[in-house]
């Protein structure tokens, strides 16, 4: 039997009564080390602010948040070490049913009441468990994500019990890290045994990134079919269909996965979204202010959701609602210092005084590699509250504003129709800037199609030099990735030597590190293979 005296335990419960009792239980297990929580955000806190063993958390709290949400949450953002366990605490005997479907579920969950004895026992099991992952958990710590994949691969033969949770994790690896192909083998393996639905939905996200559209999409239609509380499934084929411009069938599976969890922060963030650019503001106003409500302690709460709120009952002309979400935008980007949250505050701040002077202090800021896709819409959404209207007949000019921040906003994230269309959306009231918009995503376009012509014509060279440098003054994702087809052929080719060489080998490995989380992991995986190849010749 373990040692629990030293471990560091958390109890967070709504009831204080609840809190006490699972406190005087946990002394009779000989363990003292207790802190307790009465509320999501004070659980949030305490587990930013200190480390813990053990949390028993209640599944219901009584502000409508569920412990399961609070979990994934804390997983997602990875304030939540691997290490640590977490056991769900719940009166409901039904919870079994949310559990067996949920992609990040507990360590383990205990039914109210319970004897000292089963939850020393329970917590014996799950700690040896987290000590038999204990090599891998060391290497994640430290990023060494293929270091962990080894360690998994080492450890699989004597997992045992433990298989499927070694499964389970090496296939979110291989995920991770694009060995697409390694990852679907193992998951098809394990899908000829048995029907499991995280099996299944990883397996549809290598579908997916390997370009298997239709298979992806009927896998996750089937997991919803077999298991229609499993949520992740839901959300994944909703990312699926904005992806590729679907957005009112988007908008049906955010709702159906709603339904079924109704204060998740990020999925109300994102369907919230979601309806701001189908047009409808009433819904997203709606969603985005339940996520304000849910999240208003959360790390997942992105400062751009309370900006669009301003934004949009300023538009509504609900001036005191607009003033308490650009203070409240203020207070959420002053948590941590980031480029985001700069941007966001300056917007507000833009807002709040009815002036465009902070755009120009802004504008170096966005070829930065951390400036998003998100920054970019809300920059354009602001900029039209502020900036004077448009004038009848008004000619672009890239070379002053607005139409030189529009110019560089379109030039960097204009890839996809999809894309296009969202910074398109974002000025859909001003009918000038909209076109504009349109205008220069073309011109990237045809950019892109023309380096890429001469790339399957095996004119190598010409599409480099065609590709690259205007690669290199947009940061463009579309553009990036095509030059780095490019130059990565030129150089198997010795067709750049000595210090250019050099050079362009950096250009590539800068450009691959951009594209990190932007771009097809398996692309990405074999460009970064063939790189490193190229790097280690003399």
């Amino acid at each position: 039997m373990p040692d629990f005296s030293e471990a560091r335990v958390l109890v967070a419960d709504d009831s204080s009564s609840v809190r006490q009792s699972i406190r005087m239980t946990l002394s009779q297990a000989g363990i003292s080390r207790v802190d307790t929580a009465s509320s999501v955000g004070e659980t949030r806190r305490r587990l930013k602010n200190g480390m813990y063993d053990v949390i028993l958390c209640d599944y219901y709290f009584g502000e409508g948040s569920t412990g399961q949400e609070l979990l994934e949450e804390m997983r997602h953002t990875g304030e939540l070490p691997l290490a640590t366990i977490w056991f769900m605490i719940t009166a409901e005997a039904s919870y079994e049913k949310v559990v067996a479907v949920a992609e990040i579920g507990p360590d383990d969950y205990l039914i109210k009441p319970f004897t000292s004895a089963l939850l020393t026992d329970r917590l014996a099991i799950a700690w040896v468990k987290k000590q038999f992952f204990r090599p891998v958990y060391d290497k994640l710590d430290i990023d060494d994500t293929n270091g962990a994949i080894d360690a998994l691969r080492d450890i699989l033969d004597s997992a045992e019990q433990y298989r499927t949770d070694a499964l389970r994790l090496l296939s979110n690896l291989l995920l991770e890290t694009g060995r697409l192909d390694e990852a679907r083998l193992l998951l098809e393996e394990i899908l000829q045994s048995r029907v499991v639905p995280w099996a299944k939905l990883n397996l549809a996200r290598v579908l997916n990134k390997q370009g298997n559209k239709t298979q992806a999409e009927a896998m996750l239609q089937g997991a919803i079919n077999e298991h229609a509380q499993y949520v992740d499934a839901y959300e994944e084929l909703a990312s699926m269909y904005m992806a590729e411009g679907r957005l009112d069938e988007a908008m049906t599976v955010f709702d159906r996965c709603l339904s079924l969890t109704p204060n998740n922060v990020g999925r109300l963030q994102k369907a919230g979204n979601l309806a701001n650019m189908l047009g409808d503001s009433s819904k997203a106003r709606q969603l985005l202010e339940h996520a304000v409500t849910c999240g208003g302690n959360s790390s997942v709460l992105a400062p751009e959701t309370v900006l669009q709120l301003a934004l949009a009952a300023k538009r509504d002309n609900a001036l005191g609602d607009a003033e308490k979400y650009l203070k409240m935008a203020h207070s959420v980007c002053q948590r941590e210092d980031t480029l985001k949250n700069r941007v966001v505050s300056a917007l507000a701040t833009a807002i709040h005084a009815g002036k465009a002077d902070a755009f120009t202090e802004l504008s170096d800021l966005i070829d930065r590699p951390d400036f998003t896709l998100e920054l970019a819409v809300n920059w354009i959404m602001t900029a039209d509250q502020v900036c004077p209207p448009t004038m009848p007949g008004e000619e672009a000019n890239e070379s002053v504003p607005p139409y030189k921040w529009l110019a560089a906003l379109a030039r960097r994230f204009a890839t996809t129709k999809y894309i296009s269309g969202m910074l398109e959306s974002a000025a859909n009231a001003r009918p000038a800037w909209r076109a504009y918009i349109q205008q220069v995503g073309q011109e990237i376009g045809e950019v892109n199609r023309q380096g890429v012509q001469l790339l399957m014509q095996n004119q190598h060279m010409l599409a480099m030099e065609k590709l690259l440098p205007v690669a290199q003054t947009t940061f463009n994702q579309r553009l990036m990735l095509s030059a780095s087809h490019a130059a990565i052929k030129c150089l198997q080719e010795e067709k750049v030597l000595g210090t250019d060489r050099k050079q362009l080998i950096r250009t590539i490995d800068q450009f691959l590190e951009r594209l990190k989380g932007t771009t097809d992991e398996g692309v990405l995986y074999h460009l970064r293979s063939e790189l490193d190849t190229l790097i280690s010749k003399p």
